[in-house]
């Protein structure tokens, strides 16, 4: 059948503003749908919150923005899109803004949702420990050297990998009891010094530790507070560190799997028995290794 070109034409303008009408309203239903949950109820300082967008189409792409950071988005099924929320252990108590924007792959937002997070003061308590003067005290050349090694550190936070290597739940990096929990406020040999910002797990010498979830080697060494040490990262920001190891088993580089032992339980750098330090950061913030198994053990 031969169709005249005016009537090609209304058939291609047809065509498109068919195609368009039937995009808006994928974007007004999808509209009407979205939903942003999680953060209903009030989170304490040094916890980790899950927040979840409802009713995103397949193929959208999800930003959040919390804090000046980046909140990458994962599927959790078929509706739901979520992300973890770091609360920093020294958040000031207060209402604070999270948004996330919904847009169709390569084109600029399209939907935007807003709500609030409500961070309270939580009293992790005090402890109080007597160490040898020179783990506390330290002469001018030991300092530098702290000083150095925390920059080390300090670096790694603000980085954050675009790529996810962590998937499903995280697991404990040793089955022993809590020794030190998080968050208390530390007074060495009588003066006050920084919150613990990790947990301190029972290990036996030589007990092997493993890797919390899937990651990449990013630090290891022999550090003077931290003894030898590994930090892992999960990739979107989110860090795992083992300190205080007697012997270190990976690279810096390395891939590991979840429950791959990185490591064995010690007690070197600023110890006073064998044990392992594990702390976690997500998007910079200093937050509960405890609260993050919580969060992702659904």
């Amino acid at each position: 059948m031969r169709f005249w070109p005016g009537v090609m034409i209304l058939r291609r303008v047809f065509l498109i503003v068919f195609t368009l009408l039937i995009f808006a309203l994928a974007v007004k239903a999808m509209a009407d749908t979205l939903e942003l949950i999680g953060a209903e109820q009030p989170v304490a300082q040094g916890e980790v919150v899950q927040i979840v967008l409802k009713g995103a189409t397949d193929g959208s792409e999800v930003m959040g923005f919390w804090q000046g950071k980046t909140l990458e988005f994962f599927r959790i099924d078929e509706d739901n899109y979520g992300s973890l929320v770091g609360i920093d252990l020294k958040l000031a108590p207060g209402t604070y803004p999270l948004k996330v924007e919904v847009s169709s792959p390569g084109n600029s937002p399209l939907l935007t949702r807003r709500t609030t997070v409500k961070v309270v003061d939580k009293d992790y308590g005090v402890q109080r420990l007597t160490l040898p003067k020179k783990m506390v005290t330290l002469d001018p050349a030991t300092l530098e050297r702290v000083k150095k090694e925390g920059a080390k550190f300090s670096r790694l936070w603000y980085k954050q990998n675009p790529r996810r290597y962590w998937r499903g739940n995280f697991v404990r990096p040793v089955p022993g009891k809590l020794n030190t929990p998080f968050g208390l406020r530390r007074i060495l040999n009588g003066e006050p010094r920084s919150s613990h910002s990790g947990v301190d797990l029972r290990a036996a010498e030589g007990e092997p530790i493993r890797a919390v979830n899937h990651g990449k080697v990013v630090l290891v060494g022999d550090f003077y507070f931290h003894g030898k040490a590994v930090v892992l990262d999960h990739g979107w920001g989110l860090y795992s560190m083992y300190f205080h190891l007697s012997q270190l088993n990976v690279s810096k580089g390395d891939f590991v799997g979840k429950n791959a032992v990185i490591g064995l339980a010690g007690s070197t750098g600023r110890a006073t028995g064998p044990h392992l330090h594990w702390g976690v950061r997500l998007g910079g913030a200093r937050v509960d290794p405890f609260a993050l198994l919580r969060v992702t053990s659904g």
